[in-house]
């Protein structure tokens, strides 16, 4: 349950503690060095930017984390606010994450919480032709003759793993489920459907790939289980995918 609590508060304190940390550091270098021997025109600018940058920073997240509560209404804003998510505070917490030498793992499976908070409170009421659930293919099973890649209506419904409850859970729903076999694949698929939202499952470190590539899109993120080791005949929770998928239809 601790282990559970710390895996999906990590990444936004680790954010917050970055912006207190760089806070500090500006406000003392400002104060030593205007104590020794004042500013200079151009150092009082510099401070300015600096601070100025700083503010937006701090703006920026405050706005990131009401949007794990709160939609956002402005497209351009939920926009900026996902740009600066993916490419500033991602970086910001993965460095204090490196630096207090944590578990990257843990560290993922946070962000990729994080981001799927963000993702339902924005995304609702989505048509199920709009919503894709996309599939790694280590979630056939290694004996089965047919590779289902693409349109998993080419599975064929054997039972020896997971694909045949999604295809037939997919049906029901009404909602476009396809195996990737890639990234490149994955890109091909997201192209051709166009979906609102995506509803992915992965490992950690595809899945926080995967959403870091399609940052623009909205991608819920499932962790897929692994009694067999990695990329080999891996499971998914049925009951956390119908709670997503019937979150945004």
């Amino acid at each position: 349950m601790k282990h559970h609590y710390f895996s999906v508060i990590k990444f936004p304190v680790f954010v917050s503690l970055s912006l207190i940390i760089l806070t500090a550091i500006l406000f003392g270098a400002a104060i030593m060095g205007y104590q020794e021997i004042g500013w200079k025109l151009y150092e009082a600018i510099i401070y300015g930017v600096l601070f100025v940058a700083l503010i937006t920073l701090i703006a920026s997240w405050l706005l990131v984390l009401s949007s794990t509560h709160r939609k956002i209404k402005s497209p351009a804003l939920a926009h900026y606010l996902k740009w600066m998510l993916f490419h500033v505070f991602y970086h910001l917490s993965r460095w204090l994450n490196a630096l207090f030498m944590q578990s990257r793992v843990s560290f993922w499976e946070s962000f990729l919480n994080f981001n799927n908070e963000i993702v339902l409170t924005n995304h609702q009421g989505i048509h199920h032709d709009k919503v894709l659930l996309l599939l790694p293919h280590c979630l056939q099973s290694s004996k089965c003759k047919i590779r289902v890649t693409g349109d998993i209506i080419n599975c064929e419904e054997c039972g020896a793993c997971d694909i045949a409850k999604l295809k037939a859970y997919a049906q029901q729903d009404r909602v476009h489920a396809a195996v990737a076999s890639g990234g490149s694949m994955a890109r091909k698929l997201i192209q051709d459907v166009k979906p609102s939202v995506i509803v992915a499952v992965a490992c950690h470190r595809d899945l926080v790939e995967g959403t870091r590539d399609a940052w623009k899109l909205p991608v819920y993120s499932i962790l897929n289980e692994r009694p067999n080791g990695p990329c080999f005949e891996t499971t998914v929770s049925m009951s956390t995918i119908d709670f997503a998928i019937k979150k945004f239809i």
